[in-house]
């Protein structure tokens, strides 16, 4: 019998906070045992998850394990009290092996196993239980994602509305428009939708060439500018992201043609995914390479002198030098990996996917898309935002 523990806040673990949906800023003890779910925390607590039959079975409060005893004797230092009462619990379900997550606190792991109980850490485990998405985290992401489209839109209007300056620049309602203006008005509009974004990528020109830098000063006029936006659902904690390219002003038949070369490596992605589909990156990577862009797979095409891992020099960083896209969730940045290692992709998964194509002289172009996998392909969480490389 497996018996899988969680000891932490679900604010902190999104382990946690998948187990129990609920946004509890307190650490609690979470145990699935036997085919039971019990929670164990501060009294406090008792009556959220009074409402919560749908993910938990049993409530434990800890004055039940004994806390106010701990509390009591000075001969336990006050930092093992919750270490105890994690072991009180498996006690209390004679559990002598357990299953944790990486970021399992080292010192109940310690306290555990000095008490007897086996501490299996298996980082496999839990993002396979997180791949599974609750219906409130789908609910949550197609929130986020609609959040996503709005401030895209908002970002879009400040391109179209900008005039051309003297100086070169763009200017945007009397003031010169710039990468932490978009940034603002973008965040302004995610916060109004119930949903915010620590950072949101906003790289015009050049500047798209330096990965997940935010991006600042002026938004150039004819040259392309990348928007990385990807939101979190203040309800459920869970994310969606988009990226759109556009040109304020005219592009460059090159930057026109970058953007053709993108829209179809995403296509070829999105018609790939199906569950059992293990090899998107390198049906992406294979497509740019037989346009004459390097990858990851391909470093050898032009511009020679940017080799990838594996060979002499300095790794790639120009043509497609990223992986294709990566599983969101409770985290933006989950399993399955969509990279060189590509994991197969199963029914319930949410990934996107990111094809991006820069040169230095030219600007970047990247276009991104969430989904989740069907039984039989892949469904958008809304009608895709437009594609279009003029706003």
């Amino acid at each position: 019998m497996t018996t899988y523990l969680l000891f932490d806040n679900a604010v902190r673990s999104p382990e946690m906070r998948h187990e129990i949906s609920e946004p509890v800023a307190d650490p609690v003890v979470f145990i699935e045992h036997d085919g039971k779910r019990i929670v164990a925390g501060p009294s406090l607590e008792a009556e959220v998850f009074a409402k919560r039959e749908d993910v938990v079975d049993e409530f434990w409060s800890f004055a039940d394990l004994g806390i106010d005893d701990l509390n009591a004797d000075e001969t336990i230092p006050a930092d093992m009290i919750r270490p105890e009462l994690v072991l009180r619990a498996l006690r209390r379900l004679e559990a002598g092996e357990v299953v944790v997550p990486p970021t399992f606190y080292a010192q109940v792991a310690d306290h555990l196993r000095a008490s007897g109980i086996k501490v299996d850490i298996d980082s496999a485990v839990w993002a396979e239980r997180r791949r599974r998405k609750t219906p409130a985290e789908l609910e949550g992401t197609e929130r986020a994602q609609r959040s996503a489209e709005i401030a895209m839109l908002t970002a879009a209007r400040m391109f179209r509305e900008a005039e051309p300056t003297e100086n070169g620049l763009l200017r945007f309602e009397g003031e010169i428009l710039t990468a932490e203006w978009v940034r603002e008005s973008m965040t302004a509009m995610l916060s109004q939708q119930g949903t915010d974004s620590d950072e949101i990528i906003v790289q015009s020109g050049d500047a798209c060439l330096k990965g997940h830098d935010l991006g600042s000063g002026p938004i150039l006029p004819n040259e392309s500018c990348i928007i990385d936006v990807f939101p979190r659902d203040r309800r459920t904690g869970a994310f969606s992201d988009m990226t759109r390219t556009f040109v304020p002003g005219r592009p460059s038949d090159e930057l026109v043609k970058l953007h053709k070369t993108c829209r179809e490596a995403l296509k070829i992605a999105l018609d790939a995914c199906r569950p059992g589909t293990d090899d998107l990156y390198q049906r992406v990577a294979d497509w740019f390479h037989s346009q004459g862009h390097p990858s990851q797979l391909h470093p050898s095409d032009p511009p020679k002198h940017n080799r990838g891992a594996g060979s002499a020099g300095p790794p790639l960083m120009q043509g497609f030098f990223h992986a294709l896209g990566h599983g969101v969730g409770l985290e933006v940045h989950e399993r399955p990996f969509l990279g060189r290692r590509c994991e197969a992709l199963r029914p319930g998964d949410v990934i996107a996917l990111e094809p991006g194509l820069y040169y230095e002289g030219v600007g970047g172009v990247r276009l991104e898309d969430t989904v989740t996998i069907t039984d039989g392909g892949f469904e958008y969480f809304t009608d895709p935002y437009p594609y279009d490389l003029q706003p």
